[in-house]
């Protein structure tokens, strides 16, 4: 599971649990902090670093109420969907489950690069879970 700090991720770990839940399999949930190519990979950043390590712990707390353990991991890399990809396979995971916030462009719904890239990329099964519209 792939958290990118929207309001889309609490919902997404909910049904990351409850897919997880009768078969105990395990949930393991990433927040990749995407860092410049002007910087170093390795780059202090504070204020991301910080942002990533509430959002699993949310996701910790949340899959605790759900009845599940998640183990997290903060991760930094040039391109998210690169690094969900890669952890996923390291994992040997089964399933890729990913948020994403209802948005459109030119009046279309968007996907976005991240979404895009894990769907390209995975080698299992990738579930997109999109927020309903809004308004």
């Amino acid at each position: 599971m792939s958290l990118a700090g929207s309001s889309v991720g609490p919902d997404v770990i909910r049904v990351a649990a409850t897919l997880a839940k009768p078969s105990k399999a395990e949930v393991f949930a990433i927040h990749v902090i995407e860092v410049r190519w002007n910087l170093p990979l390795d780059a202090i950043l504070d204020k991301e670093t910080e942002q990533g390590e509430l959002l699993l712990e949310q996701a910790t707390k949340i899959g605790a109420q759900a009845g599940v353990t998640i183990d997290t991991e903060l991760l930094q890399a040039r391109e998210a969907a690169a690094a969900i990809v890669d952890t996923a396979r390291e994992r040997k995971a089964d399933l890729i489950v990913l948020g994403m916030p209802f948005r459109r462009r030119l009046g279309r719904t968007y996907v976005g690069r991240t979404v895009q890239g894990v769907y390209v990329g995975a080698h299992c099964a990738v579930l997109a879970y999109r927020q309903e519209e809004v308004g």
